[in-house]
């Protein structure tokens, strides 16, 4: 008995090219959409010692410049600029610190006093956030946002909690916001 060959019917082959080209468009799309729409996850560091005991979220805005902002911190083309938003109800936060203590903070970790009259720096700005106290949905006492500026363009920003309101606890939050930022600089 011989077998008769036949050929595929129209109806096969034209659904045969249907389910080829949708495989290459969607393949195209997943292709485009990955490249172009979905951001690129950030490179996590191994946290230091500081962001274990401190609750932190950091933001790298612009890698390269970020590698080049170290040079104006250690050399004194710095700007500090920093405000305290004060609880609601019975703020203690004016009488545990001040601006003028605060900036102190920082420079004294820095070491290279920041120069006078300048036209092109790097601009530390920082914002303490008193929490009220009498609200249960806040764990913290309040936080501390702080943000690295080269010509008014966010390049780093890191955000750290504080658990109890005095004057240590703000002052190694400000050490460890400069060290995560000198951590970032060197190995992101």
């Amino acid at each position: 008995m011989k077998v008769k060959k036949t050929r595929p019917s129209d109806g096969v082959i034209i659904n045969n090219i249907f389910t080829f080209a949708t495989i290459v468009m969607i393949s195209i799309t997943i292709v485009l959409y990955t490249t172009f729409i979905v951001e690129k996850k950030t490179k996590l560091l191994p946290k230091l010692d500081c962001e274990k005991d401190i609750s932190t979220f950091v933001r790298v805005n612009d890698k390269t410049i970020l590698k080049k902002s170290i040079k104006a911190l250690n050399n004194g083309y710095y700007k500090i600029e920093g405000s305290i938003l004060k609880a609601q109800k019975n703020s203690k936060i004016t009488k545990i610190i001040t601006i003028e203590e605060i900036n102190k903070i920082f420079k004294d970790y820095i070491k290279t006093p920041p120069k006078k009259n300048l036209e092109k720096f790097l601009k530390i700005k920082y914002e303490i956030i008193e929490n009220d106290l009498d609200s249960t949905a806040k764990l913290n006492a309040g936080s501390i946002m702080t943000s690295f500026r080269i010509n008014s363009k966010e390049i780093f920003f890191i955000k750290t909690d504080i658990k109890f309101l005095y004057n240590n606890a703000i002052k190694e939050n400000i050490q460890c916001a400069i060290k995560v930022y000198d951590n970032y600089v060197k190995n992101y």
